[in-house]
């Protein structure tokens, strides 16, 4: 017969520490629930202790995926690695350059811009009363590549309004849950949502959930490219960072032995005191440089491996680039100028090369994502536009603009006056919607005299 120990035990969870961590509030909270739980330190991150009756089952539950180096690797502990904060800072800024569009086609199929939409504003300044549109976009660049996905409902108004959308809340990763459900017709996905300040769960439709997704999703999640792609990369910096800072505050002590003789034993009573002396003497920021006195032929012996024999420089430089193609950025573009891209020599081909390689994918992802729950069927669309992104400078763009507008040498045009005017922020002007058509087929006149022109 199996028995199970139902008195109540303190347990150490970091996934509630975690998450105690990022709620305003939640750890007095769960002070008063769990009469008084105490902060303590274990490795790298901060652990609350929980009331449990089964301390096993507990541990196999939210013991954190393991690492060789030992450290904990999460969303929170990755932003402490400076290359992980420059690439998720390069990749959020990239986004929030861009300009989002709204257009239609109309009846021969040519694209329209929809002008003075609600939606525009929803999505290029305010989502959200407390949230602003570059915010937003931030924070789905963080939760995608630290979590995997990230959860935005759409707040729509009264079905007699025909459910126009009023809003886009943003969610935390640890507030929604992703389900399947069987409805008559056919599979759906359901949100279940909790409420940060009266803990309810509201269930939301598919329709009126945005999922942003990353790589590797499976209908209702996706891969964390920290956790799976960069988890040992990751844990390493954290454990090499860790490394250096003791070092350092320990005064760059090396851990020594000090041997003795044959014959010349300490008694416990001495070896303590010469230990504590020791430790006094020259551990820490300020530690005295005194010569280290030993008796009785004593003789001391390094232990440890020194940073230059550790390789310790080229390992945090490789653990750098490691980094870099799990998350998809040059390590040029976050300053690390070492060595050159493979996506070319000039900042202008890299800066080509990420916006292919990287941020399109992850538009692409987005923009359909978009446009299948705003406007359920075809017609209208939104587009993030890369012009922003791409502007070369004055010279790349006067050329460019020069081909557009077409003229001797250049052809037909491509883009209209104002269609220029708009992308410099420049007003309208009368007559510069037209396309220009170069002449073919004509011949120069003559002079009136008869001479050759």
């Amino acid at each position: 017969m199996n028995t199970f120990n139902l008195q109540a035990t303190h347990h150490t969870s970091r996934v509630l520490a975690n998450w105690a961590n990022s709620r305003p509030g939640a750890a007095r909270r769960m002070e008063d629930v769990g009469n008084g739980a105490q902060l303590v330190r274990v490795q790298n991150s901060a652990v609350y202790s929980t009331v449990s009756s089964d301390t096993t089952a507990m541990d196999a539950l939210f013991q954190p995926l393991p690492t060789a180096s030992g450290m904990a690797v999460n969303d929170k502990t990755a932003m402490a690695v400076t290359t992980v904060f420059a690439c998720l800072s390069k990749l959020a800024g990239a986004m929030t350059q861009l300009p989002v569009g709204q257009f239609r086609y109309d009846k021969n199929g040519d694209r329209k811009r929809v002008q003075d939409s609600p939606l525009w504003w929803l999505l290029n300044e305010q989502p959200h009363t407390v949230w602003t549109a570059a915010s937003w976009k931030e924070w789905i660049v963080r939760c995608v590549y630290l979590r995997g996905d990230q959860h935005t409902q759409i707040v729509r108004g009264s079905d007699a309004g025909g459910g126009q959308v009023k809003g886009l809340l943003p969610h935390h990763p640890d507030l929604v849950r992703a389900r399947y459900v069987k409805a008559a017709s056919g599979l759906r996905v359901v949100y279940d949502v909790v409420d940060e300040f009266t803990a309810q769960v509201t269930t939301v439709d598919q329709d009126d959930m945005l999922h942003f997704a990353g790589f590797g999703f499976n209908g209702l999640r996706s891969v964390s490219a920290i956790t799976h792609a960069a988890k040992q990369a990751v844990g390493n910096s954290l454990a090499a960072s860790e490394y250096t800072g003791r070092t350092i505050g320990e005064g760059a002590m090396p851990q020594i032995a000090i041997e003795y003789p044959d014959g010349k034993k300490l008694s416990p009573e001495q070896a303590k005191q010469l230990r504590d002396s020791f430790v006094a003497t020259y551990t820490g920021l300020g530690a005295r440089k005194l010569p280290l006195v030993l008796t009785e032929g004593g003789k001391i012996n390094e232990l440890n491996i020194s940073p230059v024999d550790m390789q310790l420089i080229e390992a945090r430089r490789f653990e750098r680039e490691d980094i870099c193609q799990a998350l998809g950025v040059p390590p040029i573009i976050i300053g690390d100028s070492d060595k050159a891209s493979s996506w070319g020599t000039g900042i202008e081909q890299i800066t080509l090369g990420f916006v292919k390689f990287t941020v399109k994918p992850m538009l692409k992802r987005w923009q359909e994502e978009l446009n299948r729950k705003l406007f359920r069927n075809a017609g209208q669309f939104i587009e993030f536009e890369l012009d922003a992104l791409l502007t070369g400078d004055s010279k790349a763009q006067n050329e460019a603009f020069k081909t557009a507008l077409g003229g001797p040498g250049s052809g037909d045009a491509y883009m209209t006056v104002n269609e220029v005017r708009r992308i410099k922020n420049l007003p309208w002007v009368e007559g510069g919607d037209e396309l220009f058509k170069a002449q073919r087929g004509t011949t120069t006149p003559p002079t009136p005299n008869g001479a050759p022109a």
